[in-house]
Formats: C-alpha cells, structure tokens, sequence
C-alpha cells in the first residue's frame, strides 16, 4: 500500500513537472543572438514546444540556440503566429504559447495608453474584459476606450506583475509588449 501511494505521487509529480515548468512570466523578446540568451524563459519556451510536438527543439537546456530558433519557426508557422519577427518570441508568440483563455488576444501592435484623443478600439476593449476577468474592478466597464480608468486597472495589474513575478515591469499604466504578454498569459496574477 504505502509503494503504491508513493509511486502514485512520483507519478504525479512527473505529470506535474512539465507544466510547473512553464509557469515563467514574459520579461523581454527571446531570439536567436550571436551572445545565446538563458533562463527560465527559454526554458519555459523549450518546456512548451517539446510538449507540444516540436522535437526539434533539442534538450531542454536553458539557452536560446538556433534549434530552439528553428522550433519557434515552425510553432509561428503551424498556428499562423502574426506580429512577432520570425523565429523571435515576442508578445504575440508568447500569448500563442501560454493563453488558453476564452476572450481573444487580439496581435499586439503597439503601446496602449491614456492620450488625447483617447484610444478605442477591439484591442482596447480586450484589454478591458480580461483586466476585469483577472479581477481588477478600476477599469469599470469594457467600453473600448482607453481612459483614466483602463489606466488605473492597468497600474494595478502592474503592480501586481511585479510582487508576483519579481520581474521589471513599468508600472505607469502604458500598455507594453511584457504588460500585454503577461496579462494574456495563463500565468496572470488575479487582483481578487
């Protein structure tokens, strides 16, 4: 009895493992450079592609190198990734790979933020509705439109981001490519 509760747990530790593994948060654009990039985020990135059927890209060694590269192609290609450079993991691939929620990511195409004339749109509006499912009750209602309350919802996720994932984050309420990835990523921090 007590072998078979702890294979049972070793088990499922294994199963665990490889997801557990992918909880990294999106800190910077991850391509192939002559310096090779490292860290939890190309292995979260190597993580997923192996899981995913991407064999090519190579053991999970933590380092950005040109299988790695070859692999972010062929996922960019597969699932028709728009908006990031090819063979880059920018915010686009990065939501591609880590989001499996129900409201849309719309292609990030650039900053988001509090300006005259104010900004609107469906990219605002989805920016709106999943600040509001994570919790973050400032932007009061997903209207489209890019104000002083989408602003305050989007200051307080930051602040989050950085308490949660110990990375630098710009806390101003401007919408950048790390702010878009992590709010549309499955790793998101709930205000709650």
């Amino acid at each position: 009895m007590r072998k078979t509760l702890v294979f049972l747990f070793v088990g499922s530790l294994c199963c665990l493992l490889p997801a557990l593994a992918q909880a990294s948060f999106y800190s910077r654009p991850l391509t192939l450079e002559r310096i090779r990039l490292t860290g939890e985020d190309v292995y979260s990135v190597q993580s997923y592609l192996l899981n995913a059927g991407y064999p090519e890209v190579g053991e999970l060694d933590r380092i950005y190198g040109p299988r790695t590269w070859q692999a972010v192609i062929n996922f960019q290609e597969i699932e028709s990734v728009q908006g990031d450079a090819k063979g880059t993991v920018g915010p686009n691939t990065w939501v591609a790979m880590f989001y499996s929620g129900a409201i849309k990511a719309p292609v990030f195409s650039g900053p988001l933020k509090l300006q005259t004339p104010r900004l609107s749109g469906p990219q605002v509006r989805s920016l709106q509705q999943r600040l509001l499912e994570l919790g973050y009750r400032e932007v009061g209602q997903a209207d489209g439109v890019f104000g002083p309350k989408t602003q305050a919802g989007v200051q307080a996720f930051q602040r989050r981001l950085v308490s949660a994932a110990g990375i630098k984050v710009r806390t101003d309420g401007v919408v950048d490519g790390v702010t878009w990835a992590n709010l549309f990523s499955d790793f998101a921090p709930e205000k709650r």
